[in-house]
């Protein structure tokens, strides 16, 4: 027994059992050990690992690219995640078989440019010893020349190849769509408006299952007196697009008649175009802004184009009066729903052979007093006094 009274084997057990619970807490630290160096050689290796991406498409897989009459380039950079210890050489293109993947993705209709609109400047570019960034190839489009109405165009430039460098995946590829602008004319609503007779000889127009009106606007001043309505197109209690009403602000957005009847809770300004769409599809009305999506209405009805209520169908004038002060451009109603794409892509012009197309007044030109109806059906909109013509309105 020893000097605290326990047994030699009691003593023994003691020993033994510290003895283990010392090896177990050793051979767990020599484990935490191990595997935090594991892992600390795995996250050098990965902070060391050098690897290269499309400059542009490091953030955002998408650009825009702004071309007018005179053209617009695009420059476009292999960027490494850290300095190269040779050179690095990476071949660029233009894919447009990508496009169809994206329209799929993202329920757009872009197309390739034209054959012989565009150019790269180079195949391939190069990034040095010690740098971080290559240099540079462009993408040049040549103008608008080659540009169909109504289509919106888009080029996907790709990393093809790196010599010796993994490529990162997720940033080999930019999708550059092409913003066409277009300088027009446009007409002036300011103290005018103009009608447009649907009654004659169109009983396909009484009793319409699906209906698209849209147009480009602007606002010189919005209605300050009661009730506060600045009419842009249509027919009183039937189908009008307007600003304004007693019950919503002068510079809010109002599809009034009927049960599809829609305020969009979106605040105009004053010198600003916008292209505006109300879209109904026989069971929902949608309201487009600038191609976007503000508001929706679920309700059944057909519309009547041919209703004569207070005089019938105006741009710019609804119940013998309620004018709208500013500028239109663009005018367009269809007999079918419109996509959100047709929608966007046709701001700033489309084809008039287009299907579906009811009536097409572009207001940039008039023979007197009479603005065309550029879709064949010689539903023309007449102006109530001399057209006052607002020029260079830029659209893209």
């Amino acid at each position: 027994m020893d000097p605290t009274g326990h047994t030699d084997y009691e003593s023994r057990s003691t020993l033994i059992e510290g003895g283990n619970i010392m090896k177990k807490r050793i051979y767990s630290w020599l484990f935490s050990f191990l595997m935090g160096s594991l892992l600390f050689a795995c996250k050098s290796d990965e902070v060391n690992t050098n690897s290269v991406y499309l400059t542009l498409a490091e953030v955002n897989n998408t650009a825009r690219l702004t071309v007018d009459n005179t053209g617009g380039a695009q420059a476009f950079t292999v960027t490494a995640t850290q300095p190269t210890a040779r050179a690095v050489t990476a071949q660029i293109a233009v894919d447009t078989t990508l496009i169809a993947a994206y329209n799929q993705r993202f329920g757009t209709a872009y197309q390739a440019l034209p054959q012989g609109s565009y150019a790269l400047s180079a195949n391939e570019v190069q990034i040095q010893p010690g740098m971080t960034v290559s240099d540079a190839v462009s993408l040049r489009v040549n103008g608008t020349e080659l540009f169909e109405v109504g289509k919106a165009y888009m080029m996907p430039v790709t990393v093809r190849n790196v010599s010796g460098i993994p490529l990162i995946e997720s940033s080999r590829t930019l999708y550059l769509i092409i913003n066409q602008v277009t300088i027009t004319t446009a007409a002036s609503l300011n103290g005018n408006y103009f009608k447009v007779d649907f009654s004659q000889n169109n009983d396909a127009l009484k009793a319409m299952p699906a209906i698209t009106m849209e147009t480009r606007i602007m606002v010189n001043r919005f209605q300050a007196g009661s009730p506060f309505i600045s009419s842009i197109m249509g027919i009183e209690e039937t189908f009008l697009l307007r600003f304004g009403d007693v019950t919503v602000q002068p510079n809010q957005l109002q599809v009034s008649g009927g049960p599809t009847s829609t305020n969009v809770n979106f605040t105009f300004n004053t010198g600003t175009w916008y292209h505006i769409a109300a879209v109904y599809d026989g069971s929902q009305l949608k309201v487009y802004v600038d191609g976007v999506l503000l508001a929706t209405t679920t309700a059944s009805r057909t519309v009547d184009l041919t209703n004569m209520w207070e005089d019938g169908f105006h741009f710019g004038r609804s119940a013998r009066g309620r004018g709208l002060n500013g500028a239109i451009s663009e005018a367009r109603i269809w007999s079918r729903a419109l996509t959100q794409a047709e929608v966007s892509n046709g701001k700033c012009g489309i084809d008039p052979a287009s299907a579906g197309l009811i009536g097409y007044w572009k207001f940039n030109a008039a023979e007197g007093r009479t603005v065309r109806d550029i879709s064949g059906h010689n539903r023309d909109a007449v102006a109530a006094s001399t057209i006052q013509w607002v020029p260079n309105v830029r659209c893209e």
